[in-house]
């Protein structure tokens, strides 16, 4: 606030000198109003053309002052307008500096690529996840209001070096929601720098999915057709609708989907779920089982669990933490 005032304040004394200026000299020299001002102007500029000068000793003595003081206004003036063009640089810079040393300190991250309307239901998800992200925006306009809020690489994401900043090498996930030549571009450009990333983008077309998917992306949305065959099933199927609304969407009772991996040393490793007790303990249930590549779906409850099991659970938050702890601990 001083620095605004310190600002401001100049350009205001400057411009109430050179109203007093314009008085003045029509004053003096007895001038109408436009020769006061070109006098004022002439003077304050110290141009002199010599078409038009103080004639009056009066006139003189007011120039004489009016010059110097309108000198030191301006360069003060001046002085603050480029020391406030620097700091804020300097901020930009620093901001800048602290935002590449927070990414530097990223593992597992998501990268996000692009700003919309869909990638900001994205980053509500993540932050509900608890999940670290790094946004990529090639326009600063519309990365500016979030600069303070997340962290975010302006820049192309299409670029290497732009992926680099934002952590490529060491992220665990790239989403990206641009055009779908953009889509390519970022796919490739992304399975280069970590062959081993899960790539999702978003398709603007039907056609374009089969293209996404060579070009190396592990899983492509197309919106319209997630959208149109919702609507179909809101009305075909309402209530089965409503349970994945549930499952997916719901944030009063908390509910949601987790995946829990099972390492070698999990105590679940070698009992069934039925033996494990995992509904009757946690109230949560077991939707399907990934073995390698396969999923399982059906006669769950008497399948005998292994090491590198991924089980994809649907509960509370606080059951779902609860059964995550003690899969990894000796309790179970």
């Amino acid at each position: 606030m001083h620095r605004f005032i310190r600002t401001l304040l100049p350009p205001v004394f400057l411009l109430i000198l050179l109203l007093t200026a314009v008085f003045g000299f029509s004053y003096f020299e007895n001038i109408d109003l436009f020769e006061a001002i070109w006098m004022t102007i002439t003077t304050v500029l110290t141009i002199g053309y010599g078409d038009l000068i103080p004639v009056t000793e009066g006139g003189r003595i007011f120039a004489m002052v009016l010059v110097p003081l309108c000198i030191v206004l301006f360069t003060y003036f001046m002085g603050q307008i480029i020391s406030l063009m620097v700091e804020m640089n300097i901020s930009t810079q620093k901001r800048s500096r602290r935002m590449e040393k927070k990414i530097k300190r990223l593992s597992r991250h998501i990268i996000i690529c692009g700003l919309d309307t869909m990638t900001l239901i994205v980053i509500d998800k993540m932050l509900q996840e608890k999940k670290d992200f790094v946004l990529i925006e090639p326009d600063e306009t519309i990365a500016e209001p979030f600069i303070d809020k997340y962290s975010i690489v302006i820049g192309d994401p299409c670029e290497d070096d732009v992926l680099l900043r934002a952590g490529i090498e060491k992220a665990e996930g790239l989403i990206t929601a641009r055009t779908d030549a953009e889509n390519v571009l970022i796919i490739i450009t992304a399975r280069e720098l970590n062959p081993g990333i899960l790539i999702t983008s978003s398709a603007e077309k039907v056609q374009s999915e089969s293209k996404l998917r060579k070009a190396g992306a592990d899983r492509v949305i197309n919106p319209e057709r997630i959208g149109g065959t919702r609507m179909a099933l809101s009305v075909l199927k309402p209530t089965a609708v409503d349970y994945m609304d549930k499952v997916f969407a719901s944030d009063s009772e908390n509910f949601r989907i987790e995946e829990i991996f099972l390492s070698a040393g999990s105590k679940l490793v070698g009992k069934s779920i039925k033996e494990a007790e995992v509904r009757s303990r946690f109230d949560i249930s077991v939707m399907a089982i990934k073995r390698n590549s396969r999923i399982f779906t059906s006669k769950l409850a008497d399948m005998q669990l292994s090491a590198n099991d991924m089980m994809i659970v649907f509960g509370k938050d606080e059951n779902l933490q609860k059964f995550r702890e003690l899969t990894f601990s000796d309790q179970v």
